[in-house]
């Protein structure tokens, strides 16, 4: 009897929370509350077995929790339900009001799931002539990429964050600037740079292209979660990642930009989209080291950024990649 009055206590102090925030809003925008709530096959303790767990993944409070539960305890006022009187349960051990009730003991394993989130990356990039970083014919803080996306992170064990792979889609912005107030032009079906016939504004034009890209990394960090008893909650420690791995992308977009000053005085932006005898197609090898918001990365295409040029160029880039 005892209990039974006990729990009939802790169902008034439930309802009496209910008046403090807008049940049907929750039970409106939560789908995986309102299917258990509506549901005429799941006991009691199975609808707050469901609850707990959304408390557990951060979708709602504990004291939104108390009223969703009381407003179930209300839907099932007419349940009976059977209890041993021989059956002798330590209320104590539990440690949150609506376990206490119906004796359900909070999971506190530390599990790690699949991570989405997006990512910018920005840096300076250049071309590798032959193999060799040095001397090349490109502005090496004029030359510069941008790259944004949405990256994804699986560990191998849900159990163990350490090892994972990574992946994502992203768009990435590859730019080669040129020097003493060349351009770039086309010579048959080759990309050359020749002196320009306008004073080009700080005696360069800009080269962009466009791919659409795809990542994937091996990768490893020391970020660990640990449960906190005392505030019932998993705490996130950052820690170091890195990864090596590479990427595919495609092409679709180059532009050179010139800026000048025409004879009359005009202050001319002037775009040209072409080909530019860019190499369709796109791959190459990625290393990064840093914490897991914010990450020093390297990048080298294996493919020249010009198909048919007699010397092969090939693109890479360093910088730092923020989120994912």
């Amino acid at each position: 009897m005892k209990k039974i009055v006990c729990i009939a206590l802790l169902a008034f102090g439930f309802t009496a929370n209910a008046q403090e925030t807008d049940v049907v809003s929750i039970l409106t925008n939560n789908q995986i509350i309102k299917t258990a709530y509506e549901s005429e096959t799941l006991t009691i303790k199975e609808k707050i077995e469901v609850v707990n767990e959304q408390v557990e993944e951060g979708h709602i409070t504990e004291n939104q929790a108390y009223q969703i539960i009381s407003k179930m305890m209300e839907q099932n006022e007419n349940e009976v339900v059977e209890i041993d009187e021989d059956y002798d349960y330590d209320w104590g051990k539990e440690q949150n009001p609506f376990d206490f009730a119906m004796g359900v003991e909070v999971d506190t394993v530390v599990r790690y799931k699949k991570d989405i989130k997006p990512y910018i990356a920005f840096g300076v990039g250049n071309v590798a002539t032959d193999g060799a970083f040095a001397n090349s014919e490109f502005g090496y803080l004029r030359s510069n990429y941008f790259e944004w996306g949405i990256g994804v992170r699986v560990p191998f064990n849900q159990y163990n964050n350490k090892w994972g792979i990574r992946y994502g889609l992203g768009f990435k912005y590859n730019g080669l600037a040129t020097t003493q107030n060349r351009e770039f032009a086309l010579n048959g079906n080759e990309t050359i740079t020749e002196s320009s016939n306008e004073n080009l504004r700080n005696g360069y034009a800009y080269l962009r292209n466009t791919y659409i890209t795809i990542p994937v990394s091996l990768d490893f960090t020391t970020t660990s979660k640990t449960y906190n008893a005392a505030n019932r909650k998993f705490d996130t420690k950052s820690g170091f990642n890195f990864g090596i791995g590479g990427y595919i992308g495609y092409n679709i977009n180059s532009k050179q930009h010139l800026r000048y000053e025409n004879t009359d005085g005009y202050k001319i932006y002037e775009q040209q989209k072409g080909n530019w005898n860019v190499t369709d197609f796109q791959y190459g090898l990625a290393a990064y080291a840093g914490l897991d918001w914010v990450k020093l990365v390297f990048k080298y295409d294996l493919n020249p950024v010009f198909k048919n040029n007699p010397v092969d160029q090939n693109y890479w880039s360093l910088g730092l990649q923020l989120g994912l």
